[in-house]
């Protein structure tokens, strides 16, 4: 389908991508094995019989491997007497762009799904498979969602994925809006066969909310286009930064609330923001809160959201099956003991809670859509309402909607919100001085919790910040980096390419004729071929780029640098 540079209007893109669906596809390994015609029927089921489900994700680095992984894990499992519901896959960014261009990325960690694998997601083993990450809301989104219907796969995401993340460079907004609408759409025709599409709320814009209201607001948005305006399901899914278990349980009653509390979820994602590398005891202390938590809500209003054990091993690398195996043979463990004593917390209160966001939040998407229509765009469209979405910041939007939350509201802060102003405090308090040096910072995806904090920190310290977005191609960082005479390069990576980036920029530099030094923080691994990904330190360290595993060195080492 050609690129358009006017956006067509939402109507076509809809009934374009209703007419592509595909058949219903036949039932999975999964739905046979459990005589259930969709997903949706059996979440339901469950749900309404009270049994907690579970998720799991898993990403090698080739179909292959990660089926084989699906297999042992389900295998395992099935061994001691308990099952996995449902598998999430953990798919390389390339995934979003066209299949006929895939071949021209870099590798990152995780598998790309070739034309002729799509029909073994749903063989792998007696587990449904759900793909969210890098099909809905890139390039490829429509392509992606059509072979996914097709293979069985009935969720498919990542609404939150279109504001807030783009391929390495950039792509045609106006072309990824148009092919996301059509994707939402072919999901939709298929709504009364089960299919849904899904949210991950942290992976959004709704993650920068200064309060859970705002956060809330923000996916009453999605539900507007997806479910009004395109006549969709879907499932949010949120949980990757919700440190505090009363948190978790607001904005869980808050989407239920908003559902008329007839929810039926994709999965709540485990606290992954606690987790440290190497430190064991910690990390199963923030498992062991965060199950308890999800746990208990599904017990107490249950609405078809498996709940995700998130492997110890998460915050080194890609968790091997064995791993994974681990932390759901201890959430069994978990779910058993919380079932002795289900009114862990204070439920009434914490209902209200969730009932008090839920109000303020359709408040919040009635504003915000006011303020859309003030600007020209046609709030019926879904195509403009995505667009205009995807053009503003949560900043930006909740300044415009000005509606005062209740105190209670307010005072439900996010992590990245409260983290970044801890950080910016800690970082300030000790930070050498800078004057007049020149530093880029870049973070190649969307993880920016450190760039934002570091963005507020180097000023302060008299240095000058070239700020550059995730969507900047690694030769225009080098570019901007010689034009603008800096000392220095600051980069953030994502996982599995580490190594590949650190290449390119250093064969850029010396294009450029740039001198400077470039810092790297991230997960710093890459991609070799293998199922887990290899250390990309050594590599690094050889082609002179300076590895940080702590933002708390960087400064220190920037100003080192001055005197060497």
């Amino acid at each position: 389908m050609s690129r358009s540079k006017r956006l067509l209007p939402g109507g076509q893109l809809v009934a374009e991508g209703r007419a592509a669906a595909p058949a219903p596809a036949p039932p999975t390994a999964f739905l046979r094995a459990h005589g259930a015609r969709s997903e949706v029927e059996y979440k339901r089921r469950q749900r309404d019989s009270g049994v907690v489900m579970y998720h799991m994700h898993v990403g090698l680095s080739t179909w292959a491997a990660t089926e084989a992984a699906v297999a042992e894990v389900y295998t395992a499992l099935a061994a001691e007497g308990h099952m996995v519901d449902r598998f999430g896959l953990a798919l390389d960014r390339a995934m979003g762009v066209p299949e006929d261009e895939r071949h021209l990325t870099v590798k990152e960690t995780g598998p790309r799904i070739g034309p002729d694998e799509w029909a073994r997601l749903g063989e792998a083993a007696p587990v449904q498979p759900h793909l969210g990450d890098y099909m809905i809301g890139f390039p490829a989104g429509f392509q992606n969602t059509v072979r996914a219907l097709a293979a069985g796969v009935s969720t498919i995401g990542n609404v939150g994925q279109y504001t807030a993340y783009d391929l390495l460079g950039g792509s045609d907004e106006i072309f990824v809006t148009e092919e996301t609408v059509r994707a939402l759409a072919a999901i939709a025709a298929l709504r009364d066969h089960g299919a849904m599409a899904h949210s991950n709320l942290e992976d959004g814009s709704g993650t920068q909310a200064t309060h859970f209201g705002s956060y809330v607001g923000w996916a009453a948005l999605e539900l507007y286009v997806v479910e009004e305006l395109i006549g969709g399901r879907l499932a949010h899914c949120f949980g990757n930064t919700i440190q505090n278990p009363e948190h978790r349980a607001v904005v869980h009653f808050a989407l239920d609330d908003l559902r008329g509390r007839d929810s039926i979820g994709s999965m709540i994602y485990g606290n992954t923001v606690d987790h440290r590398a190497g430190e064991r005891a910690r990390n199963t202390a923030a498992v062991t809160a965060q199950l308890m938590c999800d746990i208990a809500l599904q017990l107490r209003r249950p609405t078809g959201h498996a709940v995700n054990p998130v492997p110890l091993s998460e915050a080194e690398r890609i968790p091997s099956p064995s791993e994974i195996v681990e932390v759901h043979l201890l959430a069994r463990e978990i779910e058993r003991e919380v079932r002795k004593a289900p009114n862990l917390y204070d439920w009434e209160r914490l209902e209200r809670l969730g009932a008090m966001t839920a109000e303020y939040a359709i408040e919040f998407r009635n504003r915000a859509l006011a303020e859309l229509a003030d600007d020209g765009v046609d709030v019926r469209d879904p195509a403009q309402v995505l667009l205009a979405l995807r053009r503003t910041t949560m900043a930006e939007l909740e300044q415009r909607v000005d509606l005062h939350a209740p105190a209670e509201v307010a005072q439900l802060e996010p992590w990245k919100a409260s983290h970044v102003r801890r950080l910016v405090d800690q970082l300030r308090e000790d930070a050498p001085r800078l004057d007049g040096m020149r530093v880029v910072l870049a973070v190649l995806e969307v993880h920016d919790l450190v760039r934002d904090a570091l963005a507020r920190v180097l000023p302060t310290a008299g240095a000058e910040v070239i700020l550059l977005g995730s969507n900047t191609p690694i030769d225009g960082v080098i570019r901007a980096a010689a034009e603008e005479d800096a000392e220095a390069i600051v980069i953030g990576v994502y996982n599995g390419n580490a190594l590949a980036v650190g290449e390119r920029l250093v064969a850029a530099a010396r294009t450029d004729g740039w001198e400077g030094r470039i810092y790297m923080g991230g997960i710093l691994n890459q991609d070799a071929g293998d199922a887990l990904p290899i250390d990309a330190r050594p590599g690094l360290a050889a082609l002179g780029v300076h590895c940080v595993d702590r933002v708390e060195d960087l400064i220190a080492l920037l100003a080192k640098s001055r005197t060497m």
